[in-house]
């Protein structure tokens, strides 16, 4: 057993490997670096969630008690996206013939539009149904994505995929293994194992993390002005001017025919016009019809003030238990010194003396 797991540990992708029955397709089963990171994000990533939530005087509680769904239709719309995107660009590697290979994440992969897209959907239902305020949920979650998604990349590096065009440069880029290359670039007459190739995944992590930076400066220095809906606004913006940019180098992505654009950059220029719909329409500029008004600037202030009102009653109300609490303790504990001495047989009137402050005593 142990030989087969040294033998199934042996792939720079794979973290660790465990023991796994025959008949669940043992005898091991491996452990991906990048399913590693991508739950360290996916978790990172709503615990921002859920702190961006508390920032605007919401129970945190609501996005743990979403995360199962949201992360439900975010995981199969990113798959079932990818699927898509993979059959429209005439891969033969996918058919209704064979199911399995579809809701297979190991056989490919996800794109986080369609998760991004299907999250969105399951937080709106889901805010509609518990009667919360969706563009919080969806301000938080996408602010959270950000983060998520940018952990997500380091595994694309340690898989060698999402890579670009070779840099040319001697010392600049990333190795991409013979098994790893894809097209004209398996020819090593041509391209050599030394090439070095654009780390794509790594400028989108920077713009991710930027994103996020900016974002949450803004969001922290200027919160009571923040009306909720622009953040989702500014993130569809950004997301959709980098992705855009980043596609170009990207060599893995089908192309629509006749042209130098993939589908997912047209799925960022969707995401851009949107983006700016819905912020124009967060700053009062622009009426989507079916869409409830946002808050005035007025309106905003007032609000948050009395979110601000209300966590400083949080925190009065909880300094007041802790004190009730210590209160309690010490009572307690002289009940119990005082049954202690009653049981030596100490006088009471010195034990409840002994338990006096010094200065009260002089």
């Amino acid at each position: 057993m142990w030989e087969q797991l040294l033998q199934c540990s042996a792939s720079g992708h794979v973290a660790f490997c465990i023991p796994w029955p025959i008949f669940l397709g043992g005898p091991t089963l491996a452990i991906y670096w990048y399913g590693i990171l991508a739950a360290t994000g996916i978790f990172l990533g709503a615990l921002y969630a859920a702190k961006h939530v508390d920032w605007e005087g919401e129970n945190p509680d609501i996005i743990w008690d979403a995360f199962f769904w949201v992360l439900l239709a975010a995981l199969v719309g990113a798959r079932l996206w990818y699927v898509l995107q993979a059959v429209i660009g005439g891969t033969g590697e996918y058919s209704f013939a064979r199911p399995l290979d579809i809701i297979n994440t190991r056989q490919g992969g996800m794109n986080i539009f369609g998760g991004a897209f299907f999250g969105a959907i399951a937080i709106i239902i889901y805010a509609r149904a518990k009667r919360l305020d969706g563009w919080l949920l969806t301000d938080a979650g996408l602010m959270g994505l950000l983060i998520g998604q940018g952990i997500g990349r380091i595994g694309n590096f340690i898989n060698a995929e999402l890579y670009g065009p070779p840099t040319g440069s001697s010392w600049f880029g990333m190795f991409v293994p013979e098994g790893q290359r894809i097209g004209l670039y398996r020819d090593l007459a041509m391209y050599p194992l030394d090439t070095r190739f654009h780390p794509t995944m790594f400028y989108e992590a920077a713009w991710l993390f930027l994103t996020f930076g900016v974002l949450f400066f803004i969001f922290r220095r200027n919160q009571e002005q923040i009306v909720h809906g622009r953040l989702t606004g500014a993130y569809l913006i950004a997301a959709g001017v980098g992705r855009f940019v980043i596609e170009f180098f990207r060599l893995d992505q089908p192309k629509m025919p006749g042209s130098i654009f993939s589908y997912s950059q047209l799925a960022s220029v969707l995401y851009l016009v949107v983006g700016v719909i819905v912020l124009l329409d967060r700053m009062g500029h622009f009426r989507i019809p079916w869409i409830a008004r946002p808050q005035n600037a007025r309106q905003r202030q007032q609000a948050y003030q009395s979110i601000l009102e209300n966590r400083r009653k949080r925190e009065l109300s909880l300094l007041r238990s802790k004190e009730r609490e210590r209160r309690r303790k010490q009572r307690e504990l002289i009940a119990k010194e005082k049954a202690a001495a009653k049981a030596q047989g100490t006088p009471l009137e010195e034990a409840e003396n002994a338990d006096r402050p010094v200065a009260e005593k002089s």
